[in-house]
């Protein structure tokens, strides 16, 4: 009986199996300096200094923030827009007759 509850206590969770320990060593890439390999590949002919990174970087930052605010604020606008006219009677004549 005790080996039966062994055998589904390992098909229930494999990674009893073994004494197997697998290292998952996730390697973290840095924004900036695959932002500087793509530009030395990219622009190989212009240099460009740690403060042009840094600069070229915060644009990025800030674009992405700019698009972030746009879709946020595009996204509510919708929603209003759609929820007064069709909850409001107010547009009522801008719906066409049957």
């Amino acid at each position: 009986m005790e080996d039966l509850r062994e055998e589904l206590r390992l098909i229930a969770n494999p990674m009893h199996l073994g004494d197997i320990k697998t290292n998952k060593h996730v390697e973290r890439i840095v924004f900036s300096d695959k932002l500087k390999e793509t530009l030395e590949i990219n622009y190989s002919n212009v240099f460009l200094s740690e403060l042009n990174i840094i600069e070229i970087s915060k644009l990025i930052d800030n674009y992405i923030d700019n698009l972030i605010i746009e879709r946020v604020v595009a996204g509510v606008l919708n929603e209003v827009i759609v929820e007064v006219i069709e909850n409001s009677d107010k547009f009522d004549f801008c719906l066409p007759f049957d």
